[in-house]
């Protein structure tokens, strides 16, 4: 990279033209002389010869300044960093019947609801924010969207009801999901994508180890909320209404307990590059999470740009004082 250049070489095409006019001014000049000394006395012309060089030097070099000043000249000065765009961020919520387990109160939805509605008001402007729900199947509930109201409006719609279709938990249904809806119809690059995974963990026997995989493959980074506690709780028994009633039996004819799995989660957050929080309220983790975003942010979407410094204005300065002493110079001629 050149220490020094010009922003608009092109204007520098005028200097030909500065000149032409310096050599008629000149020629000018002589001209006029010549006819003086038919008027004045030879020490008179001689006098008026040397104020009328400094005049044209004066009115040369200042014009010259503000000819290359258009040329807006500047020098390097390093390079600073700066950030590009946001992150597209999707929000990847487990709805199966597991997630109705009240160990961490309300309820383990609940709870996850309120991490994500803390995490959207943390985020910039410049991110978009989607939301796929799953269990037994995944669902695009809202796609990539700067409008983050949208989303949480989204959010607060998830009930019991909408569990009655997924009552299983495949990890590998919710994640081929967002890859899915990352990379969009036109199979546009998921740089600068993550997933934010909020589950239990307890996959019922799906190949999310491929998908996380192709995760990785893809440069998408997971970051994974595990909701819920190792001893655990009984999980509800949803009916088709979308109402609680009783709880789920083992085939042992036993109540059904559902307990954090975190081997999963550590495992796709370790492939993937990202990180696992254990929650124990709404708001500490949601802050780590943002701030690892941050890093995530300035590590991706950065780049290095060439500062300059501008001359253009020293230039401008100096002509414009050059012209001024010119000014003085013609003035106390003619006094």
């Amino acid at each position: 990279m050149h220490l020094f250049e010009f922003a608009k070489p092109q204007a520098l095409f005028a200097i030909p033209v500065w000149l032409l006019a310096i050599i008629a001014i000149a020629w000018g000049m002589k001209q006029k002389r010549k006819r003086l000394t038919f008027w004045l006395s030879a020490e008179e012309v001689n006098y008026w010869w040397r104020r009328a060089k400094r005049q044209v030097f004066l009115f040369g070099a200042a014009t010259l300044l503000l000819t290359v000043a258009l040329a807006q000249p500047r020098y390097f000065a390093g390079k600073v960093t700066v950030p590009v765009q946001g992150v597209d961020i999707l929000i990847c919520l487990d709805v199966s019947h597991s997630m109705l387990c009240e160990d961490i109160k309300p309820s383990r939805l609940e709870f996850a609801q309120a991490i994500i509605a803390n995490l959207m008001e943390r985020l910039q402007p410049g991110d978009r924010v989607g939301l796929v729900v799953f269990g037994g199947s995944g669902f695009p509930l809202c796609p990539l969207t700067h409008d983050h109201s949208i989303v949480y409006t989204y959010l607060t719609l998830l009930s019991p009801s909408l569990m009655v279709y997924n009552p299983t938990t495949y990890l590998a249904e919710g994640l081929t999901t967002s890859l899915k809806l990352l990379k969009g119809k036109q199979k546009r690059e998921t740089r600068g994508s993550v997933i934010v995974l909020l589950t239990d963990g307890e996959d019922q026997g799906s190949n999310w180890k491929q998908v996380t995989s192709e995760c990785a493959k893809a440069g998408v980074t997971v970051f994974a909320f595990a909701i819920g506690t190792e001893k655990g709780a009984p999980v509800p028994e949803v009916t088709e209404t979308g109402t609680v009633r009783g709880y789920k039996r083992n085939p042992e004819g036993g109540v059904a307990i559902s307990k954090l799995t975190l081997e999963p989660l550590q495992y796709i957050a370790r492939k993937t590059g990202g990180k696992v929080y254990l929650p124990v309220d709404t708001q500490r983790e949601v802050e780590a999470l943002v701030r690892d975003l941050n890093g995530y942010r300035q590590r991706v979407w950065t780049r290095q740009v060439a500062q300059w410094r501008e001359l253009f204005p020293l230039l401008v300065f100096l002509g414009t004082l050059l012209l001024l002493c010119e000014t003085w110079l013609t003035r106390s001629s003619r006094t």
